[in-house]
């Protein structure tokens, strides 16, 4: 009996591998290009800061792309994967973008001997493929947070729950989407990061924010709508 089953697994994987073969992983990752000319600040401020790995939604901290087509259910590709967890995607991202902002004197990822005099953090809340019959969005929803080490104080804290149609029903789209995304709330938070140094330096002539390369059309980035307005 047993060798009738080895048989019978042996020409499933044999008409497998003929018809079409076993199907690959396909692997993704968010990634942009800051663009330091014109995110360079006036000043660069004395100070040391350290991006923390985000905190990630139980129900996203996989490397598996999720996806949904109900507020109520969510779905999860067998092949279409991250390269690297969620978490470490977007504090990688942050880590590049507030480096080529050069807003702080030092930017780090790692704990080293001497604590940083601020710390970023935050936690994403959604990071999906949004599906509505023939269309398909990008959704992405976090927070971040800005704390002085000495005092423990918050100094800054914001939410973001934005999304963005893709124009192509891939996978491949959603993730060039949610990298526009992540762009977009990084350019917002470094803005406003930069205004809190700058009270807090004590200048009294207040920069004007920079526009970090935003989207030429706001308009395509969404706050989400409740369930079941999608």
């Amino acid at each position: 009996m047993k060798y009738l089953v080895l048989g019978l697994m042996v020409l499933i994987f044999t008409a497998c591998s003929f018809f079409g073969g076993v199907k690959e992983n396909s692997y993704y990752q968010l990634d942009y290009v800051p663009t330091p000319k014109e995110m360079h600040n006036e000043n660069t401020y004395p100070y040391s800061v350290r991006i923390k790995d985000f905190d990630v939604s139980e129900a996203y901290r996989r490397n598996n792309i999720v996806y949904r087509q109900s507020p109520f259910q969510l779905r999860f590709y067998n092949y279409e994967l991250w390269a690297v967890k969620p978490e470490y995607l977007v504090s990688d991202m942050l880590f590049r973008h507030l480096s080529a902002a050069k807003i702080f004197s030092d930017v780090r990822r790692s704990i080293d001997v001497e604590e940083p005099d601020f710390t970023i953090s935050g936690t994403i809340r959604a990071l999906e493929e949004y599906d509505n019959q023939d269309e398909w969005y990008a959704h992405l929803a976090m927070n971040m947070h800005l704390q002085e080490n000495r005092t423990k104080r918050v100094l800054w804290s914001r939410e973001w729950d934005y999304r963005k149609k893709v124009s192509n029903l891939e996978t491949i789209y959603v993730v060039r989407g949610l990298s526009e995304l992540l762009e977009y709330i990084n350019n917002e938070a470094i803005a406003d990061i930069d205004s809190v140094m700058n009270a807090r330096v004590g200048n009294t002539i207040t920069k004007p924010l920079p526009s970090m390369g935003r989207p030429k059309d706001p308009v395509e980035m969404e706050t989400l709508p409740p369930p079941g307005e999608i």
